[in-house]
């Protein structure tokens, strides 16, 4: 699964936020810049409280997750339909992606490891 098809996911994903902006007034909740927030692949971690220092972000993966489902707040009541049918268009497509970029990492882990 290449970076472009990820940065597509997520600008429609953005696309659809404004166009719910627009229609209903829908803002920026917690809970969409928290999604922001875990696709983000480094964080920084502070040493002591003094120093930050990078660090692999944890909770990549549950970004990508909460991506390729849709529930984000602004897809609730008549938006319900839009958001199904993102999830059956571009998330199964990012779901193969996914499972053909990993499952030879996985297959060469078994290998060594057996």
């Amino acid at each position: 699964m290449s970076t472009k098809y990820i940065n597509f996911i997520a600008m429609s994903w953005f696309i659809s936020i404004l166009i719910c902006m627009v229609i209903e007034g829908v803002y920026f909740s917690a809970q969409e810049t928290s999604i922001f927030n875990d696709l983000r692949l480094f964080t920084s971690i502070k040493v002591g409280g003094l120093v930050p220092i990078p660090a692999f972000n944890i909770y990549f993966f549950r970004g990508i997750y909460r991506l390729l489902v849709w529930d984000y707040s602004f897809y609730s009541g008549g938006y319900a339909v839009i958001r199904y049918f993102w999830m059956v268009v571009l998330s199964t497509g990012a779901v193969w992606g996914i499972g053909q970029t990993f499952a030879p990492v996985f297959a060469n882990l078994l290998r060594i490891f057996r």
